[in-house]
């Protein structure tokens, strides 16, 4: 992984995490340990272009920082993939793509940047298929 604690602070700059030292806030040693955690899954041979592989990283590395605040926050619950929810007379639906929810991908799609991870790395992970004429010889 290429990016610090540093970068990631000055890309997810808007509100998206709170930093300080309390939980929910996130430390420099938080997302330190995130980057890690990404780096050990992420393959940057995948993105031919140097800008996607770094958008990459930062939205597994967030994905990686927002499980574990919400681990924290739940007392170490899991979270799954939402499809729907009511209260009070009140329901919401979301449709998270079928392949997102299989396999080794349904991890990523339980936080916002681990669903956005898996689009931008869409392209790279659907293999080319080809066919080329020719024949055999006996």
């Amino acid at each position: 992984m290429t990016i610090t604690a540093s970068d990631f602070k000055s890309y997810f700059d808007r509100g998206q995490f709170s930093y300080g030292s309390a939980l929910p806030d996130v430390r420099d040693a938080d997302i330190t340990k995130a980057i890690a955690e990404a780096g050990a899954v992420f393959n940057p041979d995948l993105y031919s272009e140097e800008s996607t592989r770094e958008l990459c990283e930062y939205y597994l590395t967030a994905h990686f920082l927002q499980s574990d605040v919400d681990a924290a926050d739940s007392s170490g619950g899991a979270s799954y993939p939402m499809q729907s929810r009511s209260a009070d007379g009140i329901s919401e639906s979301n449709m998270i793509p079928q392949w997102m929810q299989e396999g080794e991908f349904a991890f990523y799609a339980t936080t916002y940047y681990g669903q956005k991870f898996l689009i931008m790395s869409k392209p790279y992970l659907d293999g080319g298929i080809f066919v080329v004429a020719g024949a055999t010889t006996p």
